[in-house]
């Protein structure tokens, strides 16, 4: 599952070492966003609730997804 972790203010300066937490979480982290607060990644569902806990975290988002027809497509 991916997701977008929002990191505390308080924890803003230390970013990376919420990464690393979140690493060992057993997040895999895509991208840490400094500038926003923002570290996105994905993992096992399971473990959402364990990387909520962590220090250093403010918020956890699962990111919602969507498809759409092709431009060929039938309008139904």
């Amino acid at each position: 599952m991916n997701v977008t972790v929002t990191v505390a203010g308080s924890h803003l300066a230390k970013i990376e070492d919420v990464a690393a937490r979140l690493r060992s979480a057993g997040m895999q982290v895509d991208a840490v966003l400094g500038a926003v607060g923002i570290i996105t990644g994905s993992l096992p569902e399971q473990r959402l609730s364990s990387i909520e806990a962590l220090q250093g975290v403010a918020a956890v988002e699962k990111q919602v997804g969507f498809q759409i027809a092709p431009p060929d497509a039938e309008v139904q």
